[in-house]
């Protein structure tokens, strides 16, 4: 049985670098450990939980199995096929049934975001943004703040692209 997608943790190795900050983009725990070593990344997986991506053919077969998730085990490692981000990203979500949800992961360095009040961004955000905006997140360890503008717009169509065509080619 699946784990419900929420509950996925992923580490991303540095052959697919930029699909850990797709991942946190739609709001799930995504780590990028740039360790050369296989072990290392493979013992890192099981000791926390997730799953590891990986264009890397020795890791990824499938062969190692265990990596002990809530709900049940996962694959220790999973192979992308893909050289393209986005092509990573939609079998990645095609095989955890992904989604994308709130603002909730920092996309720099996968913290939890915590919802700030409007007058706390005051003064942390761009005039304009606080101007045209009223939602706001934060980043206690980057101390970075996030909002929902045009970045966040397109970056939303891209990533619904991707789940609509997960979510179709599971209904043909």
């Amino acid at each position: 049985m699946t784990p419900e997608a929420c509950e996925i943790r992923f580490l991303v190795d540095s052959t697919a670098a930029r699909l850990s900050r797709w991942l946190r983009f739609l709001g799930y725990d995504a780590v990028l450990d740039k360790t050369d070593s296989d072990a290392k990344l493979l013992a890192r997986a099981r000791r926390e939980g997730r799953v590891l991506l990986t264009r890397k053919r020795a890791l990824g077969t499938g062969s190692r199995a265990g990596v002990a998730v809530p709900g049940g085990a996962m694959p220790g490692a999973m192979l992308l096929s893909s050289d393209f981000v986005s092509e990573q990203l939609e079998q990645v979500a095609r095989a955890f049934g992904l989604t994308q949800r709130p603002m909730a992961r920092c996309t720099l360095c996968n913290s939890e975001l915590s919802l700030v009040s409007r007058a706390e961004a005051d003064g942390r955000v761009p005039e304009r943004v606080y101007q045209s905006r009223s939602e706001f997140a934060y980043c206690p360890h980057c101390d970075k703040y996030y909002w929902k503008g045009t970045h966040w717009e397109h970056a939303g169509k891209t990533a619904a692209a991707v789940v609509s065509r997960r979510q179709k080619r599971r209904r043909s």
